[in-house]
């Protein structure tokens, strides 16, 4: 599970999902302060994990088994929620570059 980059505190796994769900909303530790971001690398990970699956799920699996689209959809949208769950502990953050002001 990430840690604080600073000082190492551990975040929460449902401080983690609720920042992947909201479109990947900054981290904020609650010990130091700090707001750690959602690398790159990790939201290509994350929409791999979501994408691929249920890419493969609705265009081999489900036709074979003869389900129905509504039916199709929903086990999909299952799918990526299941997969959302074991994100937190795979996602990497990073401290929040201080931006300059003009």
């Amino acid at each position: 599970m990430q840690k604080c980059e600073v000082c190492k505190s551990n975040f929460s796994w449902k401080e983690l999902l609720l920042s992947i769900w909201s479109s990947y909303k900054p981290v904020e530790c609650k010990n130091c302060g700090k707001k750690h971001t959602i690398s790159f690398a990790s939201k290509f990970f994350v929409s791999f994990l979501i994408i691929v699956p249920a890419v493969i799920f609705g265009l081999l699996i489900a036709p074979d088994m003869g389900l129905t689209k509504p039916m199709t959809f929903g086990i999909i949208v299952m799918i990526a929620f299941i997969i959302s769950l074991i994100l937190p502990f795979f996602v990497k953050y990073e401290v929040k570059p201080k931006t300059e002001k003009a």
